[in-house]
């Protein structure tokens, strides 16, 4: 068996079935690495034992007296709140705070990569030939959508993944905050740089509005419905899919009827819009339901 470092500490401690204890207790009688690091555990093993020795045993009131402090004045069930205990009684003031808490939780690498790819494309529509601009808009605005929705609301990429799970805070609430703050922020410079070019006279505001505004709306639901209830690299791969092929098109690369399907779905119009929020809100429906084996575990319930 390869080295079973991830059950080494269970080993130690006794708590491993049998079944798996018995290959653990081989592979270690061969191997000095794990050996020593099995070691390692005991001793940690031991200390926590002593010094959980030295503790008496609680009063059998004490849990009730915790569960009493943790329930809402509202005389809710108890529970662990998820972001910080003040959230407020207004429904609100509830919401508000959760989005707040998102900023704290989502990873880091979505706002640099966003924003420079962002950056990058606004000077290229700058610089591009006159009537270009809401073409390059249109490429780099959606990619950097699916993008980011797909680093912030994937399955397994929650760094406080066991916080939402023990919490009342539900999962719909905590992906509908995540999805709210990275589309607003990459609306917010998206149309920032629509407003900028159309102020150099690069391109009309509806024009460049309208250029991505429906790409992106696709581009990250599609994202979005496959990195909650699969994972991460299955939404970026579909999303980038799409994308390439929209890069094709009319170049004779491809099937005119190829093009005749992918063309439709880069324009901003009324259907289009629908269908993504559909497929947003669907997702958002679905996942409390579906097995913990496809993606739920992440968020909780």
């Amino acid at each position: 068996m390869t080295h079973p470092s991830e059950l080494l500490s269970a080993f130690a401690a006794g708590t491993l079935p049998a079944e798996r204890a018995d290959p653990v207790a081989r592979h270690v009688a061969d191997c000095p690495g794990c050996a020593a690091e099995l070691t390692a555990w005991r001793r940690v093993a031991d200390a926590v034992g002593d010094r959980v020795a030295g503790v008496g045993v609680p009063s059998p009131g004490l849990l009730a007296a915790v569960l009493a402090r943790l329930a809402p004045a509202r005389g809710a069930a108890p529970g662990v709140p998820r972001y910080a205990a003040p959230l407020g009684g207004a429904a609100g003031r509830r919401a508000v705070r959760i989005l707040a808490a998102q900023r704290r939780l989502v990873d880091r690498r979505v706002w640099p990569v966003a924003a420079v790819v962002m950056a990058a494309g606004t000077a290229v529509a700058g610089w591009a030939p006159p009537g270009s601009s809401e073409q390059v808009l249109a490429i780099v605005v959606p990619l950097v959508a699916a993008l980011g929705v797909a680093g912030a609301c994937g399955s397994g990429t929650d760094p406080a993944g066991e916080l939402v799970a023990a919490s009342r805070t539900g999962v719909r609430a905590v992906l509908l905050a995540r999805l709210t703050l990275v589309l607003g922020a990459i609306f917010g410079a998206a149309s920032a740089a629509s407003l900028g070019l159309a102020w150099f006279d690069a391109g009309a505001p509806p024009g460049l509005f309208a250029a991505w505004l429906g790409p992106m709306a696709l581009l990250s639901a599609v994202s979005f419905a496959l990195s909650v209830l699969w994972r991460p690299a299955v939404g970026i791969g579909v999303a980038m899919g799409l994308w390439v092929l929209r890069l094709l098109a009319g170049s004779n690369a491809l099937d005119g009827t190829v093009d005749r399907l992918v063309e439709p779905l880069w324009r901003t119009s009324g259907p289009l819009l629908l269908c993504a929020a559909l497929l947003m809100a669907g997702t958002l429906v679905l996942l409390p339901h579906l097995p913990a084996s496809l993606g739920r575990r992440a968020y909780g319930r």
